[in-house]
């Protein structure tokens, strides 16, 4: 009992921390402070050497964000270097205040700038930040550089002991353990599904987590495929990825049928309908047995009854049992899900080659360039922000300016608009608020007992690092309560510096929010737009391979490539919209709209991943039955896709003066659509099917973004969706392209 306890607590802790990637940094950036501080105690170096080297150990957790071993050993050896440069700029410039300031505004143009490079340009930059923020910090000197340069390498040397010494994490282990997280939220999603087909009845609250156990699920498959990405795969674990794909999509099939037929009224008190329902939650539960093994035996037990003669054949509506083909395809699916299991003669080509197919480079270059502007733009942001941010400072206080100049810094971290930046000020500031009061009250029941102080420090700086990203204003309570624990240590707390420390960041992320309005800026409906419009060229790319490659063997390697693109995609806008999609966000009509947009895009990118986990199932070099009618829809669905890039270019899109209700989740959307027939359809059949839907979708967007009527009240439906879409108003040249499409669609009906 108490072994079965322990596992399924170790099995949620692993469920919301995947491969304990947040637990291992909390513990690096922990044990390595602990381990720099407790070095430099011993060497007897004095207060500013140990301030030196205890947030150099700190920042290389902040800064490393590499999955793999092997980057994250080189981001740390270019960070040493950098933290060395910029911390002897800073100690040699702190006798000429004047200068300082002006080479701090350098190096924070470059330390920006250097995010062109993706995730290690951005912990490079934050080495160098850190460094010369540093040396104003402890008003560092040039005789003094020797004793604070040792400290730097004390605490990277501490830091990669502690890394790579004290628990190390090899590859295949950091990936053993993403596996398991998967696992984990696989068996989340089969018992909210087998506890909605027992009680018979699809309650809102039910289906909403279910959705969330679904995205949670999707989360998994995309951290493994970054891991994959970013490491030099072997032959087996490359073949890992296709199968995770098809078992998320199994899984995700099952839930909407079984949406479905909890949806249907007729029935429910019927006998038959009650023990087929039950049948097929002893089914989907047997399935929760062995989900990381993926046994053969899993898949008898599941099939057990099924195939075993009329008499065995459960009983009951065909939604109802239109789900135990899907149970069976799901357990086949956990069968080969081992690299090692996979069936003879099918070999996964490499992930240059099938890159290459589908011609991914060229959007990743189109990505780099986008990244490049991006860079260039914010940097000159940050620049004037910061300028601000030391003026104003000053005035605060002469010599905590830099508290203004960090809050500037951080806000525009990872925020590409100028609403993106006001959401993280205001968390920012909301956390620093309650980190003061959090901070003062811990400082004034410890005292000065030092000890307990450095152990509440420890323990403010761990939650720090394991708190989600997404709770920011969270992270900053604890960098806060580290911060106030600190002060506490040096005898320089009260009550004057945590207001100061309020101030100052209340003027830094207003000198932040200030200038993301007036230099360079990008409102969120810009930046949503781009990145609408990224969506729709790769799902156009992904058309376009299906239309002239149905009848190349290489074809499905290629989908498989552009299905991981789009989810890539798809999750840059939803981080684009959500200032839109907050629930504090003022405008509710827009918010709805917004929504209704991206329960579309996801009903879309679902279908694109199920054609890609169906054309992975089909034979090595076989070609489809339906090859021409496959080609035929696809090029159909591209012209849509054409024109709907051609409105979302334009910007012309506007929300409906009439709010929708609520805005449902793709799982609602796609258990909506029409049961097509009793008979399970082919692998060839469904792509053919999958592709239709995924037009069908698209139809639904472009009456989303581009208005056909200007009376409000009107509400269309969309074919095999059994939805209402209210019709926002728009101009009338959006209008004339949308009923461009629509005249297409009927020419062809």
């Amino acid at each position: 009992m108490v072994a079965r306890t322990t596992t399924s607590l170790w099995d949620r802790f692993a469920a919301f921390d995947p491969g304990l990637m947040r637990l291992a940094s909390a513990m690096r950036a922990v044990l390595g402070t602990a381990a720099t501080l407790a070095v430099l105690t011993a060497l007897r170096a004095p207060e500013t050497a140990l301030v030196v080297g205890g947030f150099t150990a700190m920042t290389t957790s902040l800064a490393i964000s590499d999955l793999h071993p092997r980057n994250q050993l080189i981001t740390l050896g270019l960070g040493v270097s950098l933290s060395l440069a910029s911390l002897s700029a800073g100690a040699a410039l702190t006798p000429y205040p004047t200068a300082a300031e002006l080479i701090f505004l350098v190096v924070i143009h470059l330390a920006v700038q250097a995010r062109r490079f993706g995730p290690r340009g951005l912990g490079l930059g934050i080495f160098g930040f850190m460094a010369f923020l540093l040396s104003q910090f402890t008003q560092a000197r040039a005789d003094r550089l020797p004793q604070l340069g040792a400290s730097v390498l004390v605490a990277f040397a501490a830091v990669t002991a502690v890394w790579y010494c004290v628990g190390p994490i090899t590859a295949s282990e950091a990936l053993r353990r993403l596996r398991h997280a998967f696992d984990v939220r696989l068996h989340d999603v089969l018992r909210d599904t087998a506890a909605m087909v027992a009680t018979g009845q699809d309650i809102d609250t039910r289906s909403r987590s279910l959705q969330d156990r679904l995205d949670t699920l999707h989360a998994s498959v995309l951290l493994i495929e970054d891991f994959l990405d970013e490491r030099a795969a072997d032959e087996d674990t490359e073949a890992l990825l296709p199968h995770l794909s098809r078992v998320e999509v199994a899984a995700q099939r099952l839930a909407v049928l079984a949406v479905r037929a909890m949806r249907t009224p007729e029935a429910r008190t019927d006998l038959a309908e009650r023990t087929a329902r039950q049948r097929l939650a002893r089914r989907i539960r047997a399935l929760r047995h062995q989900p990381a093994v993926g046994t053969a035996c899993a898949a008898e037990r599941c099939a057990e009854g099924y195939e075993g003669g009329p008499a065995n054949r459960p009983t009951g509506s065909a939604l109802v049992l239109d789900c135990f083909p899907a149970v069976d395809e799901l357990a086949e699916a956990l069968r080969v899900l081992g690299p090692r299991d996979r069936p003879a003669g099918r070999r996964t080509p490499p992930r240059k080659h099938a890159s290459r197919t589908f011609g991914a480079l060229p959007h990743r270059d189109t990505d780099t360039e986008s990244l490049k502007r991006g860079a260039t733009r914010q940097a000159f942001q940050v620049t004037a922000a910061s300028a601000l941010a030391i003026a104003g400072g000053h005035l605060l206080s002469p010599h905590l300016w830099y508290w203004a100049v960090a809050a500037a810094w951080v806000v525009f971290i990872k925020n590409e608009s100028t609403g993106e930046v006001l959401l993280q000020s205001l968390r920012r500031l909301a956390g620093t608020v309650l980190g003061v009061v959090f901070g003062y009250g811990l400082a004034a029941l410890v005292g000065g007992d030092g000890p307990v102080l450095l152990v509440l420090l420890l323990l403010c700086m761990f939650g720090m690092f394991y708190t989600p990203s997404h709770a920011y204003w969270a992270v900053t309570f604890f960098i806060t309560g580290t911060l106030g624990m600190l002060l506490a240590l040096m005898d320089t707390f009260s009550t004057h510096v945590l207001l100061l420390r309020v101030q100052e960041t209340a003027l830094g992320v207003s000198c932040g929010i200030l200038a993301a309005v007036l230099v360079l800026p990008t409102t969120v409906r810009r930046a949503s737009d781009e990145e609408l419009v990224g969506f729709l060229r790769v799902l156009d790319r992904l058309l376009r391979t299906v239309a002239a490659g149905s009848t190349n063997t290489e074809a499905p390697t290629s989908w498989g490539r552009a299905a991981h693109d789009l989810d890539q995609a798809l999750e840059s806008f939803r981080r684009a919209c959500l200032p839109l999609t907050h629930p504090l966000a003022p405008q509710r009509r827009r918010r709805h709209h917004v929504r209704h947009l991206l329960e579309l895009l996801e009903a879309g990118a679902y279908h694109a991943r199920s054609l890609a986990a169906t054309a992975e199932r089909l034979p090595s070099g076989h070609v489809p039955e339906c090859a021409t009618s496959l080609a035929a829809a696809a090029e159909r669905a591209h012209e849509t896709v054409t024109q709907l890039i051609r409105v979302a270019g334009h910007g012309s899109h506007a929300a409906s003066h009439m709010a929708r209700p609520t805005a449902a989740r793709a799982l609602s959307r796609l258990s909506e659509e029409q049961r097509v027939s009793r008979n399970w359809p082919s692998p060839e059949h469904r792509l053919l099917l999958h592709i239709d839907r995924l037009d069908t979708t698209l139809t639904a967007l472009a009456r989303a973004l581009d208005p056909l009527a200007s009376d409000p009240d009107r509400t269309t439906v969309v074919p095999c969706v059994r939805v209402d879409i209210p019709l926002p108003h728009g101009p009338a040249q959006a209008a004339a392209v949308s009923c461009s499409v629509l005249t297409d669609r009927c020419e062809r009906a």
